[in-house]
């Protein structure tokens, strides 16, 4: 009896890793059965569920049969063991107990006990309570997944009901609002860069409402307007994302922007859009959402952007780097280890001078269309100065952090091509031992191994050490690399950027730079 009880609290142990892992991995993925179901079939740990799933069905076939050998407690302590490696480890991120997921928790125990009942109705009348526990415990581990993805169909009316009621009440408040201006900020990449930098510009002459973090989902709108937009606030500025196309139209009908500011276009998340021709209309979708007469700043260096024909009658102000064609044009740009200084010509012929400490050609870009904005509400160009000296950069995002023995550019957060490729240029110009951990990059449809590819071709050119984190999706990086002669000693393969970085630090004692580039979310874990 005494065993019996330790495997049952075993699996009971169990049950809740895997399904606190489950919800996890389903919180990441957006509360999205479609990405979850790829999740679950693709990810290695999943696979290795199969083992343990088969030893859970072999117990209960042989509990259900009434065999009581040493045989079925063997397989439950294995299963057991076995589950606890896959399950218990670290996660980058903690599972955050919002109200929608305390939802899909209740509705999943409802289900597990209304399973439970059921099944009572199955066993054998003879068995113990103790093999009758120990039998539920079996199958509710068995059908863990069935059991959750039954919960989230369950609570899918509840939650339509509530986002419409949270919309509806975002729409009302911004009516409400008197002589709000609500700018949207969208882009392949450098969104949220932007959205700081326009923020802080426009806080030195009003009362802002800026969306926190990375709020750019309808839910992060309507939160941001809903709880944090004040009667006071004269400029709500908005992040916007998006996989699909329709949803920048989404929450364009949500906050109704009168100022659009596209930062870039291209390939990221083209796995979801499943061309680039839907990535440009999504993000068009921004400016062709603006009322008549209002204000689209855009990023002419982009070939994209600057070869779209927009659709409805706005005023647009043009920007660029390498584009001298341009309204705002940033010249005379010099980089060093403590930031960059540049000049914006203006669309009157006038220069200003700007120093900032943020790093990297798309900083400045990013900048510019701040620049750009404050030009247009006339903000005195020396506070704009002042400002842009000050700022700092932002978590995550070419983030320059020095310790005694070495330089760190977090540039964790970053996902994209251009991002990428910048981020190395920035690496390239250190003088002493460069060295680079990545997982690639991610979500790039037919592109993923060719422009991986690209990258290896450039790391190979600007350091003198790779850790790549992810043996399968770092393959087409770690190709180039070998093509490109890279001498193999200096390439180490890892599936964490925790040892990656462990590695690092015992092989090397000082002078050397190490760029953190696009540190993975758990659901593309390889480990």
């Amino acid at each position: 009896m005494l065993l019996k009880i330790v495997i049952f609290l075993g699996f009971f142990y169990v049950f809740i890793i895997r399904y606190l892992y489950c919800i996890y991995i389903f919180q990441l993925n957006h509360y999205e059965l479609r990405k979850y179901f790829k999740w679950l079939y693709k990810n290695k740990t999943n696979k290795r569920i199969i083992v343990p799933s088969l030893i859970s069905l072999i117990s209960l076939i042989l509990l259900l049969l009434n065999i009581k050998e040493p045989l079925v407690y063997h397989q439950g302590i294995l299963m057991i063991i076995s589950l606890f490696f896959i399950h218990f480890k670290q996660e980058k991120k903690k599972l955050k107990f919002t109200n929608r997921m305390i939802r899909l928790i209740i509705a999943f125990f409802i289900l597990l006990v209304s399973s439970s009942i059921g099944c009572l109705y199955l066993l054998p009348q003879d068995y113990s309570w103790e093999d009758t526990v120990l039998a539920l415990a079996i199958i509710n581990n068995f059908l863990i997944y069935d059991i959750f993805m039954l919960s989230h169909l369950l609570v899918l009316p509840i939650e339509g009901y509530l986002y419409d009621y949270y919309v509806k009440k975002a729409r009302e408040k911004i009516f409400n609002h008197n002589n709000l201006q609500v700018v949207g900020i969208t882009g392949s990449f450098g969104k949220t860069s932007t959205k700081v930098i326009v923020g802080e510009i426009l806080k030195k002459e009003y009362n802002v409402c800026i969306t926190p973090q990375s709020y750019n989902t309808p839910m992060g709108l309507c939160i941001t307007v809903n709880k944090y937009l004040r009667n006071i606030d004269e400029f709500l500025v908005c992040e916007m994302g998006a996989c699909r196309v329709g949803d920048i139209q989404e929450l364009c009908h949500i906050v109704f922007p009168n100022i659009g500011i596209i930062t870039s276009i291209g390939p990221q998340h083209l796995e979801t859009f499943g061309n680039l021709t839907n990535i440009i209309k999504t993000k068009f979708e921004l400016v062709e959402s603006l009322p008549k007469g209002a204000l689209a700043i855009l990023n002419y260096d982009n070939y994209y952007i600057r070869n779209y024909r927009i659709k409805n009658d706005v005023k647009v102000l043009t920007y660029g780097i390498e584009q001298e064609n341009v309204d705002y044009y940033a010249l005379n740009i010099k980089y060093d280890q403590n930031g960059s200084t540049f000049e914006v010509r203006y669309p009157n012929g006038e220069r200003s001078l700007f120093k900032t400490k943020l790093l990297g050609k798309h900083n400045i870009s990013n900048i510019l269309a701040g620049i750009v904005l404050a030009d247009y509400l006339n903000i005195n160009k020396r506070k704009v100065i002042h400002l842009i000296s000050t700022l700092e950069p932002v978590k995550h995002r070419l983030e320059l952090k020095r310790f005694p023995h070495y330089c760190l550019i977090d540039d964790s957060f970053n996902a994209n091509y251009e991002g990428f490729n910048n981020a190395l240029d920035i690496l390239n110009q250190f003088k002493n031992t460069r060295i680079i951990i990545t997982p690639g990059l991610i979500e790039l449809g037919t592109e993923q191994y060719t422009m991986n590819y690209r990258i290896g071709e450039k790391i190979a050119r600007c350091t003198d050490y790779v850790v790549l984190v992810g043996k399968k999706q770092t393959k087409p990086i770690y190709n180039a690399l070998i093509d490109n002669q890279y001498p193999s000693s200096s390439i180490y393969v890892t599936n964490s950027f925790e040892d990656g970085f462990k590695h690092i630090l015992s092989k090397f004692q000082s002078d050397f730079t190490v760029l953190l580039e696009n540190d993975l979310p758990d659901q593309y874990n390889e480990s």
